[in-house]
């Protein structure tokens, strides 16, 4: 048993060990990065067709960084930079060496342990989400004492009707009242109780009437995340290829701001729809009722970052030490 555990030790303990699980997580992290995650089935049978979606699905590669494998190369990992360290350590001590290079050497090597244990616990103990709210609407998980409110958005384009600059004023509610108001752009975010509302993106929302045969109606929100739009009862499906705010894209006009005067939509072999007008399809229809504008925000917690920092000056000390003592 005794030489079971020092041949594990010993393993963990190796640079060459470390080194490759290192790759191996770069391996697995190129592999998520090139087959998107989290999404819908219907993106995956689209981009991969059916065989491969289901041995994707089978081998947790749409869900990969939440995956046991992946969990599993991670613990592995700390592991092995905790043992590295731990022995580095040692030998110093026994050594008694007290020059500034192997000390240097040594933070080095904890530095990267502690920015592993940031990362690591930022993930446990944070989150990372995206969340869509919709002008003049609230965004409120259940489990928050407060809630966001988009009391406006604003983008501004240039003469290619490119975005130059887009922003959303938003508001803090909690017990009834606003604690909190900032206008938000990209890289300037509201930050409320270690929590980040970052500036992701922006579009519209419509609400799509459709009326099939015998005059019944249902009424669909789409946006332009939304890949279809279906007429329930009979799975007779309308693909939505894009909404814009107003007319001015027809006329090659560029917008100077982001605000729907007369919305329209663009369907698949349907064609153009305008607010208010009817379009019939077959059997059905179509009515845009009206449409709205959205913000797109990326909501993030990460309770370890701070131990990433400490872990870059460490890393940055140490090395700082090393060069020193070499020059």
């Amino acid at each position: 048993m005794k030489k079971l555990l020092s041949r594990t030790w010993e393993l963990f303990s190796s640079n060459v060990f470390a080194v490759v699980l290192i790759g191996i997580l770069a391996a697995v992290s190129l592999l998520g990065t090139a087959i998107p995650q989290k999404e819908s089935p219907e993106v995956y049978l689209k981009l991969f067709g059916e065989v491969f979606y289901r041995l994707f699905s089978a081998l947790s590669l749409t869900n990969l960084y939440a995956s046991p494998f992946f969990y599993t190369i991670l613990a592995l990992l700390g592991l092995s930079l905790f043992a590295c360290s731990y022995n580095r350590l040692m030998k110093l001590i026994q050594k008694g060496k007290s020059d500034l290079y192997h000390w240097g050497s040594f933070m080095s090597h904890l530095s990267v342990l502690m920015i592993y244990i940031g990362v690591v616990y930022g993930a446990a103990a944070g989150f990372s989400g995206y969340a869509q709210i919709e002008k003049g609407k609230d965004f409120s998980p259940h489990d928050w004492p407060f809630s966001v409110h988009l009391n406006d958005f604003n983008a501004k384009f240039d003469a290619q009707g490119r975005p130059l600059h887009f922003s959303s004023d938003l508001s803090v509610m909690e017990n009834g009242r606003e604690v909190l108001r900032k206008t938000i752009s990209v890289n300037d975010p509201l930050v409320y109780k270690g929590i980040k509302f970052y500036q992701s993106s922006y579009g519209l929302t419509g609400l799509l009437e459709i009326r099939g045969p015998g005059g019944k109606a249902e009424r669909s929100p789409i946006s332009k995340n939304a890949c279809c739009v279906y007429y329930t009862p009979t799975g007779q499906k309308f693909h939505l290829v894009e909404i814009f705010p107003d007319l001015h894209v027809l006329h090659g006009m560029s917008m100077e701001v982001y605000e729907p005067t007369m919305p329209l939509v663009l369907l698949e072999n349907i064609g153009w729809l305008a607010t208010g007008q009817v379009l019939r399809s077959g059997e059905y229809t179509l009515k845009l009722l009206g449409a709205t504008e959205y913000t797109g925000l990326q909501v993030k917690k990460d309770p370890g970052v701070w131990v990433v920092y400490l872990g870059f000056l460490l890393l940055t000390a140490g090395v700082g030490m090393m060069l020193y003592v070499k020059h």
